[in-house]
């Protein structure tokens, strides 16, 4: 008896526990309050290396990150194909590249430097293009806090410290982030931080500095990893990629970072998957909607004719769109022992708000008694008002 009494005690003991824990964490806003203000709260889009590599794909990411319509842009270098000494070459991809991204040109846009945007014809670092690369977008390595956070742009492809990122940069993050007192740090450079010649040395200063996330491209893919408390995240917007398995990081894509107060929040948004707000026409929607609904019944009745082994059945169609339909009809048999007549059925034209009836007649030879029963496929072929075929399709089985 007292085992029983401790048991629904310990239940109920549990039972307020959960409620408590369910009630402190639940959502305390209400339909008659507005939600609390945050003056420290933006979003920002980072992209990795476009490189001329996927031209129409990264023309239709910067229209996607367009209607995200973020505080800033940054992109962790490789913005065009490069390598080459030619002045006059490197200017005209350098407007081709501005042109591309000309639908945020009134959203604030960051260029980190890759080795494709400073490399000449020889692969090294060239004078020339960093003077054409700091004469388009600014110095080589830069700094600014925007609300609670600093950020950190740096050159990993000097020519003073290849593979490496300059004592000269150093001692200026160094002293950036000793000063800075924002809730949030990001450090953006082009090549991975864990492959440069000194990757120990800026571990510790990101630690020591308080960086909570730096991010870096050049690799073409994504990976994530923490290390100390600092995250380490490489992207990829449209450079030629080695594989494309999303599942180990090929595909392309680009960051979405929320700060708000003293948290912050990455996500990885696949390319393609940001639409229009008018991606879908009314009249689409519904006379699809209604096609599903309403032109076929997913079961028709076999009628028993005078004779063993004779039956018909009908498909009733029954247009409620808004639109001219064709139907194409294909009946069989799964075991094939029913003979089904028409064999061929012509395609059938419904006018808006109009009705149909295909008679078929089903028949079996008494030697060879069907298990099953006839099945038909309605497809219908369907137009979006962008011009996109599109093809629905309904399955109709029948019963005795």
């Amino acid at each position: 008896m007292y085992s029983r009494m401790i048991l629904r005690l310990s239940h109920r003991l549990h039972l307020c526990a959960l409620l408590l824990l369910f009630s402190a964490s639940s959502v305390e806003a209400r339909n008659d309050q507005a939600p609390q203000t945050e003056s420290d709260e933006f979003h920002f889009i980072v992209l990795g290396d476009a490189q001329f590599d996927d031209t129409t794909g990264f023309n239709r990411m910067i229209d996607q990150v367009r209607r995200l319509y973020p505080a800033f842009v940054i992109q962790v270098g490789d913005l065009i194909d490069g390598y080459d000494s030619d002045l006059g070459l490197i200017q005209a991809e350098w407007r081709r590249f501005q042109q591309q991204i000309s639908p945020i040109a009134d959203i604030p846009y960051y260029a980190i430097a890759g080795n494709h945007d400073v490399y000449g014809g020889n692969k090294q670092p060239d004078a020339g293009l960093e003077r054409i690369f700091e004469d388009t977008w600014g110095p080589l390595y830069f700094s600014f806090t925007y609300k609670n956070a600093l950020f950190i742009g740096l050159n990993s492809d000097s020519k003073e410290a290849p593979a490496s990122v300059s004592d000269e940069q150093l001692q200026w993050m160094s002293a950036i982030l000793a000063k800075s007192d924002a809730q949030h740090k990001f450090v953006f450079m082009h090549r991975p931080p864990m492959q440069m010649k000194n990757a120990a040395v800026l571990h510790q200063l990101f630690i020591q500095g308080g960086v909570q996330q730096v991010i870096y491209g050049h690799h073409h893919h994504l990976h994530h990893f923490e290390r100390d408390g600092v995250h380490y995240t490489m992207t990829n917007a449209g450079g030629r990629m080695a594989h494309k398995v999303k599942a180990v990081g090929g595909f392309a894509h680009f960051l979405h970072i929320a700060v708000r107060g003293n948290t912050s929040s990455v996500a990885v948004i696949e390319a393609d998957s940001v639409h229009a707000q008018d991606m879908v026409d009314p009249s689409d929607n519904y006379d699809l909607f209604n096609l599903g609904r309403s032109l076929v019944r997913r079961e028709a009745t076999l009628m028993p004719q005078e004779s063993p082994g004779r039956y018909t059945f009908s498909l009733d169609l029954n247009n409620t769109t808004q639109r001219e339909v064709t139907a194409l009809i294909d009946c069989n048999s799964p075991d094939q022992r029913w003979h089904l007549s028409p064999k061929q059925i012509q395609p059938v034209s419904i006018s808006p708000d109009n009705k149909q009836t295909i008679a078929i007649a089903a028949t079996y030879e008494p030697a060879r008694v069907p298990e099953g029963t006839p099945t038909c496929t309605v497809r219908v072929p369907f137009q979006t008002q962008s011009g996109q075929w599109l093809e629905f399709t309904e399955q109709v089985r029948t019963r005795r």
